[in-house]
C-alpha cells in the first residue's frame, strides 16, 4: 500500500521507504510500528508512505507530510534532496550519513572501530596496528586518526593494501602491535589467518572487530580471543520476542534501528510536548534508550552508540564488558 497508519495521537510523524531500502522496507516499518504501539502512550501517529509505488513523487509527498504538520520525518538517505526543504521537521535517517541537517540512527563500521579500539587501550593495549580489507574513504580515514588519537591509541599504521609494496613495508611493523584493527566484512576471513601465517604477530595479540564481521566468520580459528564492539544483545532481547510475536519473524537490527527511531519521537514528545520535537531535541546529550541500547546524536548528526564488548571463544561471543548505561 502506498501508505499505512499506525496509532491515532496528535503527533505527526511520518516515514518513507523507497527502492533504496527495498530489502529492509518491511523490517523499518514493524520496528517502528511496533514502538508506537508500545512507547507512543497514545500521543503519536506514525504514517508510513511507501514511495516504491509509481505514483508516489518523492518530493510533492514530503511537501504533503509537512503541510500536514508531521514533526519528524524519518527516511533513507537517499531522499536527502527530497527532505532539504525551509522550514522542514526535523529529520532522520534510517542509515548511518547523516547531512548538516539531519541525524542518522544507524552505527557505522568506523564508530565501532573506534570504540573497540578505545577498550583496547583502556586493557593497556595502546599500540594498534589497521588492516582495512576495503579502502577508506577519506572522511572515514579522518574519523578514524582522530578517534584513536582522542582515544589516546598509539597508531602504528593503517594498511589497505598488504599485497602491495606499500602495505608490505607497513607491515614490517606488525610485531610491534599491541592489538590488530580489521575493517572489512571479509578481513576476518581473509585477513586475519594471513597476518597470523605471515608471522611477527604474537600469538597472544587480539585482534579487534566490530558489527561489520558476518557471524559465519566467527569461527575462523585465527580469530580466538578476538574482541568485537556490538551492539548490546542483551537491548535487543528486551524487544526480539515481542517483535516475532507480533510479526512470526526474527528481529533484526534495520527493525531494531526502526523502533529506536519511534523511541526517540516518543521520549521527546513525553518529555516536551509535542512541539518540543525539533531538531535541537534530537541532540540532546543525555541521549535516549530503546531496542539497541543508549545512543545520542552529535553535533554533526552522527549517532554515538554505546557498545558493548565481546570476546570470540570456540567461535561463540562471551560477553566481556557489558554496555554503558549512560553518557
Amino acid at each position: 500500500m502506498a501508505m499505512q497508519t499506525f496509532g491515532d495521537g496528535p503527533t505527526r510523524v511520518d516515514m518513507f521507504i523507497d527502492a533504496s531500502v527495498a530489502n529492509y522496507a518491511d523490517d523499518y516499518r514493524d520496528g517502528a510500528a511496533l514502538a508506537t504501539k508500545e512507547l507512543g502512550a497514545g500521543q503519536i501517529t506514525l504514517t508510513v508512505r511507501d514511495l516504491r509505488v509509481e505514483t508516489a513523487e518523492p518530493a510533492s509527498q514530503v511537501k504533503q507530510s509537512t503541510d500536514d504538520g508531521a514533526k519528524l520525518l524519518i527516511g533513507p538517505s537517499s531522499l536527502a534532496k527530497a527532505f532539504d526543504r525551509p522550514a522542514k521537521p526535523a529529520t532522520l535517517f534510517l542509515e548511518g550519513q547523516p547531512t548538516a541537517s539531519t541525524v542518522a540512527i544507524a552505527s557505522d563500521e568506523i564508530s565501532g572501530a573506534i570504540e573497540v579500539a578505545s577498550y583496547a587501550v583502556g586493557a593497556g593495549r595502546s599500540k594498534i596496528m589497521v588492516v582495512s580489507t576495503r579502502v577508506l574513504a577519506p572522511s572515514e580515514m579522518q574519523r578514524l586518526h582522530t578517534g584513536l588519537k582522542n582515544a589516546g591509541a598509539e597508531l602504528i599504521n593503517v594498511v589497505t593494501d598488504p599485497t602491495s609494496a606499500d602495505g608490505m613495508a607497513k607491515l614490517a611493523r606488525l610485531g610491534e602491535a599491541q592489538a590488530v584493527l580489521l575493517i572489512g566484512a571479509d578481513a576476518p576471513k581473509v585477513a586475519a589467518p594471513a597476518l597470523r601465517q605471515r608471522g611477527g604477530l604474537d600469538p597472544s595479540v587480539p585482534f579487534l572487530g566490530t558489527f561489520a564481521w558476518p557471524n559465519t566468520a566467527y569461527g575462523e580459528p585465527a580469530l580466538e580471543g578476538s574482541l568485537l564492539a556490538l551492539i548490546d544483545q542483551n537491548a535487543l532481547k528486551r524487544i526480539s520476542e515481542r517483535f516475532r510475536t507480533a510479526y512470526g519473524r526474527s528481529l533484526s537490527l534495520e527493525a531494531a534501528y526502526g523502533f529506536d527511531a519511534l523511541a526517540v519521537a516518543s521520549g521527546i514528545v513525553r518529555a516536551k510536548g509535542s512541539d518540543g520535537l525539533d531538531s535541537q531535541a534530537l541532540r540532546s546529550g543525555s541521549g535516549f534508550a530503546g531496542a539497541t541500547g543508549v545512543f545520542r546524536f552529535g553535533a554533526d548528526g552522527r549517532i554515538e552508540r554505546r557498545l558493548a564488548i565481546y570476546r570470540l571463544s570456540r567461535g561463540k561471543l562471551a560477553l566481556q564488558d557489558e554496555a554503558p548505561s549512560g553518557f
